[in-house]
């Protein structure tokens, strides 16, 4: 099916993730010595390569899909069309340009978009006023918090088809059968908007890939309580925008696999990348997207692991690619409403802090940093309910820093680096 919306070029903001990209791993490549950040190394090369054949399928006319993270792309995969995340792109490209997509946040608050939403989704829009994308359809469901989900709705001002599957905010059963009966629904939907019919042997693949993704990512995981941390703190960012840009293909098992090969060689010589090892962090939300060069900083001056992030803690039981389609979708249902930052956002609070305590002692965490990002008004009560919990239960405290994670003008990087700065000079 070749798309209705045919012009020149309908995903530009992916050509220019694709050409930071290309140079960044040039750059790696050829400057920095063989083990140095490969986990950078190893991603942008898999990466880009996904990336040239996403823009090669949009160039060939196939039908350009927005999506949330939350609706994760193997789901798309039923279809011949090009995937294209929101917030991955955002923040992908705060990461990668010198000044990140704030040209474009400044776009979509001129139009009148209040400036404390998310920026996940602002870059985008702003990009989309810029008239830099076309998209067929957008798919996304009815979480993680209703600041996304009101920006969401934004799009339908250019008559955007909006599909929003309905996301229960309780886990259990019940949900999960509803949940995927919405997921189903939503992709027969997509279906009929583009002219496809959706093919669910052809998404059970990809199902599979992230089957044997999920087995990496444990293993990576556990590697992580040793002393010192094998696995290093870029890695972490890497991982996260493999979730997006990777997701259900052979690229992102061999991602994994690739890095847990020098993750595992770490682990057998005691090896860590940096300073020795002084201070073992865990950041349970997110990390700052517009300076990762900071993970690396806090390798290399202050010898700090970061042990993972909220995209790299939450794992769930495997699919069953070879049930039947009700049980396939069940299963779906049921590891999306566990996904990171999707779970953590959904719920209470009260499951987030009993797994805090627990990643605390199992890890043999030092401290917690605690990412405030502004976007995230669900999180905005939780530092200090969490601070309480560490002190009473673990002994040891948690800072909070409270900024923009895709935009370095609210809170600068030199701010960030004085407040960890400061926080670790009580620990040492």
């Amino acid at each position: 099916m070749i798309s209705c919306n045919k012009v020149e070029n309908r995903i530009i903001p992916y050509e220019m993730v694709l050409e930071a990209i290309s140079t960044t791993n040039e750059l790696v490549d050829r400057i920095l010595p063989e083990k140095v950040v490969p986990s950078l190394k190893i991603g942008t090369k898999y990466i880009k390569r996904v990336l040239k054949s996403l823009i090669r399928k949009a160039d060939e006319g196939l039908p350009i899909i927005g999506h949330h993270l939350a609706f994760q792309s193997e789901y798309l995969s039923c279809f011949d069309c090009v995937p294209v995340c929101f917030e991955g792109t955002s923040y992908l490209l705060s990461a990668l340009l010198p000044n990140g997509v704030e040209y474009y946040n400044d776009i979509i608050t001129s139009y009148g978009h209040p400036f404390h939403t998310c920026s996940s989704q602002k870059g985008v829009m702003g990009m989309m006023l810029d008239d830099l994308f076309r998209f067929d359809a957008i798919i996304t469901p009815t979480a993680p918090c209703d600041n996304t989900y009101a920006s969401y709705q934004f799009f339908a001002y250019k008559n955007i088809p909006l599909i929003l599957p309905d996301l229960p905010t309780l886990q259990g059963e019940k949900s999960y059968r509803y949940y995927g009966e919405q997921i189903k629904i939503a992709l027969e939907k997509l279906g009929a908007i583009i002219g496809q019919e959706p093919d669910f042997e052809k998404m059970r693949k990809h199902l599979e890939n992230e089957n044997k993704s999920n087995l990496l990512q444990l293993e990576l995981f556990d590697l992580r309580k040793a002393k010192p941390c094998p696995v290093d703190n870029l890695f972490n960012a890497m991982a996260a925008a493999a979730a997006v840009f990777l997701n259900g293909t052979p690229e992102k098992v061999s991602f994994l696999e690739d890095y847990l090969k020098i993750a595992k060689e770490r682990y057998t010589k005691q090896n860590y990348n940096g300073k020795e090892e002084k201070v073992r962090c865990i950041w349970p939300f997110m990390l700052i997207f517009f300076s990762l060069e900071l993970c690396e900083w806090l390798n290399r001056e202050i010898g700090m692991s970061i042990l993972f992030d909220i995209f790299n803690y939450n794992f769930s039981e495997l699919i069953n690619v070879d049930s039947n389609l009700e049980s396939l979708f069940y299963q779906m249902a049921k590891r999306n409403m566990n996904l990171p930052m999707l779970k953590q956002s959904v719920e209470f609070y009260y499951p987030f802090i009993k797994t805090c305590i627990h990643l605390a002692k199992d890890f043999q965490a030092d401290c917690f940093i605690i990412t405030s990002h502004i976007g995230c008004k669900q999180f905005g009560a939780i530092a200090q309910v969490l601070r309480e919990a560490l002190k009473d239960e673990v002994g040891i405290p948690l800072l909070n820093i409270e900024l923009d994670v895709g935009d370095k003008r609210i809170t600068s990087v030199k701010m960030i680096k004085d407040k960890i700065n400061t926080f670790t000079n009580t620990l040492l």
